[in-house]
């Protein structure tokens, strides 16, 4: 009875593992497709200021509004990890002014952005493309 076990249980396992090949062998190249596909990640105001000609094109920032100019469509953004340490939105060493057409947020709304930095009158400016509201930590 041993005997006639054994026959059948090898063909299952070698089943078993040709299924399998394929999966193991596919598995980390389709990984590797969908990580250079993820858009990338979202940037403190901070980090992208003193990196600023590590990330040229379109960047998305998190950070918090420090100033507003109506009259400019301009905001100014703080490191959101700045403003969590001192509690105010005049303690920033960096801001980073923002060029934004729609409707403004106001002073010490937390937000994310999406745009560039483009030149404007002579000097770098982010112009954005999109901002929207950021859920507070």
């Amino acid at each position: 009875m041993l005997r006639s076990a054994k026959p059948k249980i090898f063909p299952a396992i070698a089943i078993l593992v040709i299924a399998f090949l394929p999966v193991f062998s596919v598995g980390p190249s389709l990984k590797a497709a969908e990580t250079t596909a993820s858009p990338q990640a979202v940037l403190g105001v901070d980090e992208f200021m003193k990196n600023v000609d590590r990330y040229p094109g379109k960047v998305s920032l998190e950070g918090v509004v420090s100033a507003v100019a109506a009259d400019r469509q301009a905001v100014s953004l703080i490191d959101c990890g700045e403003f969590q340490a001192c509690g105010v939105t005049t303690c920033a060493q960096l801001t980073l002014p923002v060029r934004w057409p729609g409707p403004l947020p106001g002073v010490g709304d937390r937000v994310k952005i999406a745009g560039q930095n483009e030149e404007v009158k002579g000097k770098l400016m982010f112009v954005a493309e999109k901002l929207e509201q950021a859920a507070r930590p």
